[in-house]
């Protein structure tokens, strides 16, 4: 079976003097983007005299341009290890998902406990655990998901490296997002938690918790998801 995306459609709301009007955002297989059945308080729009108000087709052309940051971002490939008293675990990932091993991947653990990534290929990789974890008895069950950039690092996508006296770093974005209501996911180089703060339309700050100690580095990953 051969199976392509056709269409992908995104559905948004927008609210002008009491009256909301309803629209489909589209993107076709080429990735062509376009804005189709509004409705008004009257149904659908389809009279190209009718007017629309200004706030609603500016939020129109705001969407256009969050589906194009969405469709743009990453791809994602996720699943599940048991730890049950090993120090690390090996993912297998299906042939032809990734083509290269610049990819990250991103664990949630039941207790918190901080994993890292090693031993990247494109058919698998390793998951390290700081000691032991898990037992026969007690078994550790990580979810994971893996983050493949659709985009030139540094745009939704990249990797800090914090030299020596550093503790926070400032990421830019090439083109300013239309909405500050963004996710940020990091990943972590070593055992440590990092947090974002300072989040605006422009960018954002990663905040490691330790100022790093001289002649050492510590890299922090990040994908932007909106």
């Amino acid at each position: 079976m051969a199976l392509a995306r056709q269409q992908s459609v995104v559905t948004y709301s927008s609210s002008s003097g009491g009256v909301t009007y309803t629209f489909e955002i589209a993107v076709d297989s080429q990735g062509n983007i376009s804005a189709r059945n509004i409705r008004g308080p009257k149904g659908l729009v389809s009279d190209p005299y009718t007017p629309i108000p200004e706030s609603v087709l500016d939020d129109i052309a705001e969407a256009q341009a969050l589906v194009a940051q969405m469709m743009d971002e990453t791809q994602v490939d996720s699943g599940t290890v048991t730890f049950t008293g090993q120090t690390e675990q090996t993912v297998t990932v299906a042939a032809g998902v990734l083509n290269n091993t610049a990819y990250r991947v991103v664990y949630t653990t039941p207790d918190g406990t901080v994993l890292r990534t090693e031993s990247r290929t494109t058919t698998s990789f390793k998951v390290v655990a700081p000691s032991v974890y898990g037992s026969g008895a007690a078994p550790k069950v990580v979810g994971y998901v893996v983050l493949v950039t659709t985009q030139q690092a540094g745009v939704t996508g990249g990797t800090l490296t914090f030299a020596a006296g550093e503790s926070s770093k400032a990421v830019t974005f090439v083109t300013a997002f239309h909405t500050d209501n963004y996710r940020v996911i990091l990943s972590e180089g070593d055992f440590f938690k990092a947090r974002v703060t300072n989040q605006t339309k422009t960018g954002f700050t990663v905040q490691l918790p330790f100022t790093v100690p001289a002649a050492l580095t510590a890299t922090v990953g990040y994908d932007v998801f909106v």
